[in-house]
C-alpha cells in the first residue's frame, strides 16, 4: 500500500519553509535600509563639520595674511573679514565648498587663498568622480549643506561673558537630505573666537 503527503501535511511543510525563508530575508532587507540610512547620516554629519571647518580656515586665513602685512596683528584684515570684501554678515546663509576658492592679498606677502563664502542657494552638493563633495563639478547628490554665521553675538545667542561679543562667532552648519520621502537633517553649532 502506498502513503503519501495529506493535504495537511503539505501546508504544514510549506509554511514552516516559507518561514524559514521570510524571516532571514526580512532581517536582510531591513539591514539593508538601515545600512543606507547609517551611510546617509555618516556622510550628513562628515558635510556639516567640512562646513564648520571651512570657516575656521577662513577665520585662520584672516589672521594669518593680518600678520603677513606688516608682521603685527592690528586686526588689518579684520578675523571676521569675507575675502572678497565685508564683514561675514550675521543675516545671511551660506554655501561654501573645498573646491571654490578667493586670493587674498596680504600685502606685500604672497596672496592665500582661501574658501569662498557664497550665498545660499539650496543648491545640493555634487560628488565629482574623485570622490569629492563640491558645487562646480559631478552628479547631484541627495545633500544640501547650509551655513549660518553669527558675529557679532548678541545676548540671545548667549555669548561668553568674560569675552567681548565681537570677538566671538557661532556658525550652525546644516546639511538636509531626502530620504524615501521624509526629510532628515544634520545640524553641528560651534562658536570660534578672535584668538590672536
Amino acid at each position: 500500500m502506498k502513503r503519501g503527503f495529506t493535504l495537511i501535511e503539505t501546508v504544514v511543510a510549506l509554511t514552516v519553509i516559507i518561514a524559514a525563508i521570510v524571516g532571514p530575508v526580512a532581517l536582510i532587507t531591513r539591514g539593508i535600509f538601515n545600512f543606507f540610512t547609517a551611510k546617509n547620516k555618516l556622510i550628513a554629519a562628515n558635510l556639516a563639520q567640512e562646513g564648520i571647518e571651512l570657516v575656521r580656515l577662513l577665520r585662520d586665513n584672516n589672521i594669518i595674511c593680518d600678520k603677513q602685512k606688516d608682521g603685527v596683528l592690528n586686526n588689518n584684515p579684520p578675523w571676521n573679514q569675507d575675502p572678497e570684501g565685508g564683514i561675514i554678515s550675521k543675516t545671511t546663509t551660506y554655501q561654501l565648498s573645498a573646491d571654490s576658492t578667493v586670493s587674498m592679498s596680504c600685502g606685500g606677502a604672497p596672496p592665500i587663498n582661501t574658501p569662498k563664502l557664497s550665498l545660499f542657494t539650496g543648491s545640493p552638493l555634487k560628488l565629482d568622480p574623485a570622490g569629492l563633495y563640491n558645487y562646480a563639478s559631478g552628479i547631484n547628490t541627495i545633500f544640501v549643506r547650509q551655513l549660518t554665521i553669527r558675529n557679532p553675538l548678541d545676548t540671545a545667542d548667549n555669548p561668553d561673558s568674560d569675552i567681548s561679543s565681537s570677538d566671538q562667532m557661532d556658525i550652525v552648519s546644516t546639511v538636509n537630505w531626502d530620504e524615501r520621502g521624509i526629510p532628515k537633517s544634520v545640524i553641528l553649532r560651534e562658536r570660534f573666537y578672535n584668538w590672536k
